[in-house]
């Protein structure tokens, strides 16, 4: 039997759709909770032995029976405060380094998400179109700019909220988010229809996201659809996988009026059940093989 480690909670839906893929295709998937730690999750590392194991429920799972590793979430362990927390991670942490090569996706690509402005900066630099873009919590700059797009949206730079559209006449109001004037992510608006591309190994699933709202996941009538892209943004769409070094994502984007694609963000732990769902694209099936024969 094939050992997946799968990061999350096992309340979560789309972890159970996926484990319960993995256990139709004959793997054997172990879902580890960190913020089940220290109370029935515990790390048992011997530096000097080159061994690390997990005590699941008293149970020990060695590290290297694993062939891979899946990251939907991870959850802060259960602690008393911020030095025990740092403390229980840190004792965890031989398993974020452990083969990163196997993991879907590695701490790096996670963190790099994280870093949204590197993020369009590497895409550009891969060949993507990005949309005019200032972050930045200078409240002169952020209006300046507004001014200059007859259409603008602002969002957070690293997340936590949804995507607005800039009131033209009034935007100091949605630009100052705090009395500390944190720092935000303004855009040019590009008219047209969200595409969202699954990224697994060489395979590229595509489909066009139909809203008439700015941010489509609080549009409950938004829905998707299966389209074919043009072959060279899904090259591209590949190249921005491997370049931000995760084996799979889901990449959003805006295509414009010209049918051209402009990049948005690339999410290393995407949901994909309700998209799967909506279009039939084969996204649980290709992403069980990779991480069943991941080497």
């Amino acid at each position: 039997m094939t050992d997946i480690l799968v990061l999350g909670s096992k309340d979560d839906l789309q972890i159970q759709h996926l484990t319960s893929a993995l256990r139709d295709a004959g793997a054997g998937p172990l879902i580890v909770n960190t913020n089940s730690c220290p109370d029935s999750l515990s790390a048992v590392c011997e530096p000097k032995a080159d061994s690390f194991a997990l005590l699941v429920d008293q149970e020990v799972f060695e590290i290297d029976q694993f062939c891979s590793f899946f990251w939907q979430r991870y959850y802060p362990p259960a602690t008393r405060n911020a030095v025990d927390s740092k403390n229980a991670l840190s004792s965890l942490s031989p398993l974020f380094y452990h083969r990163t090569e196997h993991w879907f996706n590695p701490l790096p690509a996670v963190r790099f998400h994280q870093a949204k402005p590197v993020q369009l900066r590497e895409a550009f630099q891969l060949g993507a179109m990005i949309p005019e873009t200032l972050i930045s919590n200078d409240m002169v700059r952020l209006q300046h700019f507004c001014q200059r797009h007859e259409r603008a949206i602002i969002k957070p730079v690293f997340g936590g909220s949804h995507t607005v559209l800039i009131n033209r006449d009034n935007p100091a109001a949605q630009l100052s988010v705090s009395s500390e004037r944190l720092p935000v992510t303004v855009q040019e608006c590009i008219e047209g229809d969200d595409v969202r591309t699954f990224v697994i190994g060489s395979r590229v699933f595509a489909a066009a996201i139909y809203s008439d709202q700015p941010d489509y996941r609080i549009d409950e009538m938004a829905y998707a659809e299966a389209i074919v892209i043009p072959q060279d943004v899904e090259a591209l769409c590949v190249a921005i996988c491997l370049q931000f070094g995760m084996k799979w994502c889901a990449i959003d984007w805006r295509r414009n009026s010209k049918g051209e694609f402009i990049f948005l963000e690339a999410n290393p732990a995407p949901m994909f059940c309700r998209f799967e769902a909506e279009t039939g694209l084969p996204i649980t099936e290709t992403l069980v093989q990779a991480l069943i024969n991941c080497d």
